[in-house]
């Protein structure tokens, strides 16, 4: 904690806030007893001092001070190391041999501005190759094939249909895809009626869907019997060349299952044909499409993607506006991907990154104002406000600081030119009261958030109630209920 004095008042870090409220019963109350107070323990305080002294040989001397108009300020003091308000260091992305460097220290540019390169030969010729196969993929001759694919995947669908119909019979076929959707039906109306069981129309619906589910099931069923008696019998009975017998040859389960298997690669052809159309012409396509083709579009997009990065990476621009403060690299070297070779820092608006006792957390907020002193400028003192407090406390070395970010304030940015890591004294102001009436601390007297104070009237001593504002560890701002002039008590002292 520091000390300061301004005009006739001390200032010190902590204060306590005024209070305004006088409404509850509880300070009600006490005013009620400090009136009374006021009334008869006055005139006993003025008889134990004054009666007193002409019966004993030890007396109690009332001492007095006078109300008086000055300055209070409440600061928390901590030192502060003057930074940019952004600094980062930057790298190329692709390394190799620098060919030119463009700036030098304490040049000032501006965002975007291209600051060094390296040899981009090999990047180059990367670029051009990546850039070629993408276009070879998505070319106008690539988009007709991938047109014509569909088509032919299409094609292939209805053949396998057709061969599977013939396998099957229609009737199987259609009562299996029935059963299909009914049962996705049911599923569908269960899930919604978990979120909502006593829905009536939900349990309604739920019933009508596993109605219908039984429907197609009987269905399918009596379709199979159809197959077996009738189907077959027509479809697949043949007659043996050298005894001229008849004989049924029905299609075996393998053969079924190839069938259904053709298909369902015939279809997931025809949808991975259509991804790949979709990607190639802006459609849209999911994100759990797949597809040989879709995979090497996407993988031709990311090594265009990747070739375009290390060609942009060979140039190093300044990501924004402001002064390069060094340079790690000189034309000719080699540097490496990611190695720093240029720093640049925002000088226009300069901070302090400033540390505090940790006593002093309760004191520091963003939005309060500062007065900062330069070690090496120890006659100047430059305005600042806080602009971040961090939420926790700082530790290094076993000890615990608060950490704040001030911004300075009012300052020429053309004749301002301290270097950065400049060290300086704040303080971070937490109240100020200018042309305050003061008294000191040792006046007041408090009854749960009553303050009242003894005011000297006609050689005795009057309780009144008074508004206090901020207050520090000698000195209290009075807001209401005393005037300039006013002669308040602030204890005994003996005498012989």
């Amino acid at each position: 904690m520091s000390v300061q004095t301004q005009a006739s008042a001390t200032v010190v870090v902590k204060a306590k806030s005024p209070s305004k409220s006088r409404t509850s019963k509880k300070i009600i109350w006490g005013i009620a007893i400090l009136l009374l107070l006021s009334a008869t323990g006055g005139f006993a305080y003025y008889k134990l001092v004054y009666v007193s002294s002409q019966t004993t040989t030890t007396t109690a001397t009332l001492q007095t001070t006078t109300v008086r108009q000055g300055d209070l300020i409440i600061y928390a003091s901590g030192t502060g190391t003057l930074t940019s308000a952004n600094e980062t260091d930057l790298a190329f992305e692709t390394g190799g041999r620098m060919t030119e460097l463009l700036v030098s220290v304490g040049n000032k540019v501006e965002a975007g501005d291209l600051l060094a390169k390296v040899d981009d030969s090999d990047a180059q010729i990367a670029y051009t190759q990546a850039k070629r196969a993408y276009a070879e993929l998505t070319s106008p001759s690539a988009i007709a094939a991938a047109q014509i694919a569909v088509a032919d995947a299409q094609e292939t669908v209805v053949s396998a249909r057709s061969h599977l119909e013939y396998v099957l019979g229609p009737n199987i076929l259609y009562w299996e895809n029935e059963v299909a959707k009914a049962e996705a039906a049911v599923a569908e109306s269960q899930a919604a009626l978990d979120q909502d069981s006593t829905n009536k129309d939900l349990q309604a619906a739920l019933q009508k869907a596993k109605d219908y589910l039984d429907y197609v099931q009987d269905k399918l069923s009596g379709a199979w019997v159809s197959y077996e008696e009738i189907y077959v019998p027509n479809h697949f009975t043949t007659t043996d060349r050298s005894s001229g017998q008849k004989y049924v040859s029905a299609p075996s389960d393998t053969e079924i299952f190839s069938a259904r298997a053709d298909l369902a690669a015939a279809q997931a052809a025809v949808q991975e044909a259509e991804y790949l159309y979709a990607a190639l012409t802006g459609g849209e396509v999911p994100e759990d499409a797949t597809g040989s083709g879709l995979t090497e579009l996407e993988q031709a997009q990311l090594n265009l993607q990747s070739a375009q990065d290390d060609l942009d990476g060979a140039l190093l621009y300044a990501p924004f506006a402001g002064t390069v403060m060094s340079i790690d690299a000189s034309a000719g070297d080699n540097v490496s991907s990611g190695a720093t070779i240029i720093t640049i820092a925002n000088l226009d608006q300069p901070y302090l990154e400033v540390y505090l006792d940790e006593s002093d957390w309760a004191n520091v907020a963003v939005g309060y104002e500062c007065d900062v002193i330069f070690d090496i400028l120890p006659d100047k003192t430059y305005s600042g406000v806080v602009t971040q407090v961090d939420p926790g406390l700082y530790s290094e070395s076993g000890t615990s600081v608060v950490r704040a970010i001030v911004q300075l304030t009012e300052i020429n940015e053309n004749t301002f030119n301290l270097p950065l890591g400049t060290t300086a004294s704040v303080d971070v102001i937490g109240g100020r009261a200018e042309n305050a009436l003061l008294i000191p601390i040792e006046a007041l007297h408090q009854a749960d958030d009553v303050y009242t104070v003894f005011v000297m009237e006609n050689g005795a001593p009057v309780l009144k109630v008074v508004e206090v504002g901020i207050q520090d560890l000698l000195y209290a701002e009075i807001k209401s209920g005393l005037k300039p002039g006013d002669v308040v008590t602030t204890g005994t002292t003996e005498t012989k």
